[in-house]
């Protein structure tokens, strides 16, 4: 029987925007094409979100990998508190699971110093509503990895058959199941709300 609810952040509680905040800086198609690459699909940014590095140290190898484009990342860089925005879903999906009798945590790879950022910034106004969470740049593991994951286990006394995960990436769903709990790739609202409804049912 499924007790609790375990969410990712990124694209699936909020929109991680990275697009939309390059052309709202008005940056040149060719320099978007890079930052894919070079700055959002870096493995620097797995680093951030891993914690393991300080923010100075990694923000030291963006520059260096982006030295011909230095005032376009700045600039990016200058802007990240805008880099996601609450999903208008996320705070009554949460709300409603709750009232459901159910125990909704967050498992997210998520930069600490970003993440601390978003948080001041207001962009997630669900935080106060779940009962936990386990964020990969404070406690320096990573999804898929298996040790996150147990983690959250441990530090919230879940049993792993109890629990549903949903997140945007197979792999990172993958991983929950490896462990015993179920799991939701989402794709939209509407689909995910729909496969965990079933999940609930299904006693």
């Amino acid at each position: 029987m499924i007790k609790n609810v375990v969410f990712d952040i990124g694209n699936v509680l909020v929109d991680f925007r990275w697009r939309a905040l390059m052309i709202d800086l008005e940056l040149a198609e060719e320099t978007q094409k890079i930052f894919e690459h070079t700055v959002f699909g870096s493995h620097w940014w797995g680093e951030l979100d891993q914690g393991i590095y300080e923010e100075a140290e990694i923000l030291k190898n963006f520059r260096e990998d982006n030295k011909e484009h230095l005032d376009e990342f700045n600039l990016v860089w200058e802007n990240r508190d805008k880099l996601v925005e609450p999903y208008t879903y996320a705070v009554d999906w949460i709300v409603q699971l709750k009232e459901a009798g159910l125990k909704v945590y967050l498992l997210s790879n998520y930069p600490r110093e970003v993440f601390a950022l978003h948080t001041e910034c207001g962009s997630f106004p669900f935080l106060e509503k779940v009962d936990g969470k386990v964020v990969s740049g404070f406690v320096k593991m990573i999804k898929p990895n298996a040790d996150i994951y147990k983690y959250l286990l441990k530090e919230y006394s879940l049993c792993a058959d109890e629990c549903v995960f949903i997140d945007d990436r197979e792999e990172n769903v993958e991983a929950a199941r490896t462990l015993g709990m179920k799991g939701i790739v989402f794709e939209c609202y509407e689909q995910a709300h729909r496969e965990l409804e079933r999940l609930l049912a299904d006693v």
